[in-house]
């Protein structure tokens, strides 16, 4: 295919509008985004925990509810993620991500004016929902920022935000609730909601000239148009990595408490997570863009089901810290690797597409993972419910081989091959 003029300068081409770096990954919008998402998760993780303690205290519900008011939080993001992915584009990536920056700013204010348990929940439905298309509209323009050749590497450390969020809220969290200051948990949420917005207007979001033949069937309502299918394998894989996670966010805590391990196994579990996900990241996303998918997703899932395991059988702080290293190297690694591919198999114009399922799908397993091997605590105990998510994680294994590894779809060849074909794509689409 003949190049375009900026093709053969060493410029990178456009997708129709849609301004793609070169070889440089590290710009300012991309730091910005990074920095932005990161705060967003910090507050999510930190609402998370706060949101059960102080249903508790201020209304006196029942466990069963207070859980409820937590989790439906997820319940919004879920229902935003479909139709933000899907219109995207229609409505601008810019300006959808400020309308969710400002909508999650908006919310948190309401938090303390709900007057019962209902209204509550109804406020913690729709920060879910400004939550859900703040996210996705950040992780679509992230893809957008990324080198093509540098996708793995980009989002890895773009995840890594998410991570360390992980770590980091829950810690913030619990030091308000154990103190019983539940004002300032809302404080510091409300002034890092509005840093979130005010710094998402510095970020300049590369936009995609939505095509006409897109517009005439924008109100189309089929199955493509909300999911990517070639990015649904590796995004049931994150799922199952989702499950296995989810029992560490809901049971950690009462399982480190009732093993005598929670004042240095409970407490600096989330430490080490955090931290071997931050050393092993830059590295698997440089494996990935470069020896391709198959060396990075085999060994994390292996990992990921051996920390489950070393959890399952902790009888000592050590052996659950232990744990904690090996989720921050199996599960940082998966969901990153994950997320890479997922936007990896999507055409251009499918980026927004690709990024919501991928997520939907992740939330997906970490929101009904509680539940379903919640159930078995009370037969069998908590070394079960992570004994069973070692088993899922090998049932990761296997569907990732029987999907995508023996076929060879994220060999280096074929990610090779896959990148040209997109960049003579943008070159199509640009002239």
């Amino acid at each position: 295919m003949t190049e375009s003029n900026d093709s053969r300068r060493g410029k990178p081409a456009a997708a129709a509008g849609e301004a793609r770096p070169a070889e440089r990954l590290w710009s300012r919008d991309y730091v910005f985004d990074i920095g932005v998402n990161f705060l967003i998760y910090i507050v999510h993780f930190q609402l998370m925990l706060w949101s059960t303690s102080y249903a508790i205290a201020n209304w006196h519900v029942s466990i069963g509810t207070a859980g409820l008011a937590s989790g439906i939080f997820i319940v919004g993001a879920l229902v935003a993620r479909v139709p933000a992915g899907r219109y995207i584009d229609f409505i601008g990536r810019r300006r959808m991500f400020l309308a969710g920056t400002a909508m999650f700013f908006l919310m948190v204010l309401l938090y303390r004016a709900a007057p019962d348990p209902n209204s509550f929940m109804a406020v913690r439905f729709v920060h879910g929902l400004a939550f859900g298309t703040s996210s996705t509209a950040a992780s679509t323009v992230v893809a957008a920022l990324v080198p093509m050749k540098r996708m793995g590497t980009g989002i890895g450390y773009f995840t890594l935000g998410v991570t360390m969020a992980s770590a980091i809220g829950p810690f913030m969290a619990l030091s308000f609730v154990s103190s019983g200051n539940f004002d300032l948990s809302i404080y510091v949420c409300t002034a890092l909601t509005a840093v979130i917005f005010l710094l998402s207007f510095f970020i300049k979001a590369p936009e995609r000239k939505v095509t006409l033949e897109e517009r005439r069937t924008a109100r189309k309502v089929s199955f493509d148009a909300f999911f990517a299918r070639r990015s649904l394998a590796v995004a049931f894989v994150a799922m199952l990595g989702g499950i296995c996670y989810s029992t560490v966010l809901s049971f950690l805590g009462e399982y480190a408490h009732a093993m005598n391990m929670a004042e240095v196994g409970g407490t600096w579990f989330f430490i080490c997570f955090a931290a071997t996900s931050f050393l092993s990241r830059p590295l698997t996303g440089h494996l990935l863009d470069t020896r391709g998918g198959n060396v990075v997703l085999y060994p994390s899932l292996v990992l990921l089901a051996i920390s489950m395991g070393t959890i399952a059988f902790a009888s000592s702080d050590w052996m659950l810290l232990a744990g904690g290293l090996l989720l921050g190297a199996g599960y940082g690694t998966v969901t990153a690797a994950c997320h890479a591919l997922a936007v990896h198999c999507a055409p251009l114009h499918q980026v927004g597409v690709a990024t919501s399922t991928y997520f939907v799908l992740l939330d997906l397993g970490i929101g009904v993972g509680p539940y379903f091997l919640g159930n078995l605590v009370p037969n069998f105990g908590f070394p079960a419910v992570y004994g069973c998510a070692a088993i899922i994680s090998f049932v990761g294994i296997v569907l990732y081989y029987l999907t995508l590894g023996r076929q060879g779809r994220f060999s280096p060849a074929r990610m090779e091959a896959d990148r040209e074909l997109k960049l003579e794509e943008a070159a199509v689409l640009g002239e």
